[in-house]
């Protein structure tokens, strides 16, 4: 499946963000490597993203909106998220919940990111023997569902 930078806009803007702003968003993921496009033809063909690029497009959006405009973190949730990312749209149209949880710590080498996702029921990660600074959470159920729509279309839409 193909989406355009259109698509991933409409997507994130379903959470409430201006259209123009998601637009923004996007451009600035795929500049800065989180999100990768790839091209059908020439040069001057627009990118096409996978259903995986726009699911991390809405949680890089949904990060924005905390607050959390930091490259680096950014980078390290994209790598933690990537390859588990189509298990859990997969969990997501079985109708099961899922979170991301971004554990910070801090220790004698700098901050320490433990990134996952998480179905509910399921614990975040083991402990870490370092200083916990804080976490983030975010509910992945709603704001994923364009991208669970789009891969599994309900029954009787065409």
């Amino acid at each position: 499946m193909n989406l355009t930078i259109k698509d991933l806009a409409h997507d994130i803007a379903l959470a409430g963000v201006p259209v123009e702003t998601a637009r923004n968003r996007i451009s600035s993921y795929a500049q800065n490597g989180l999100i990768h496009g790839r091209r059908d033809g020439p040069n001057t063909s627009p990118n096409r993203y996978k259903p995986a690029d726009a699911a991390i497009a809405i949680m890089l959006s949904a990060l924005q909106d905390c607050g959390v405009a930091d490259l680096d973190l950014q980078g390290d949730v994209v790598v933690a998220t990537y390859l588990g990312m189509e298990r859990c749209l997969a969990g997501l149209a079985k109708g099961e919940s899922w979170c991301l949880v971004v554990d910070v710590y801090r220790g004698a080498l700098g901050r320490f990111l433990n990134v996952n996702l998480v179905r509910h029921g399921q614990p975040a990660s083991q402990p870490i023997p370092l200083t916990p600074r804080g976490a983030i959470v975010i509910v992945l159920d709603e704001m994923l569902s364009p991208v669970v729509r789009r891969l599994h279309p309900p029954k009787g839409a065409h």
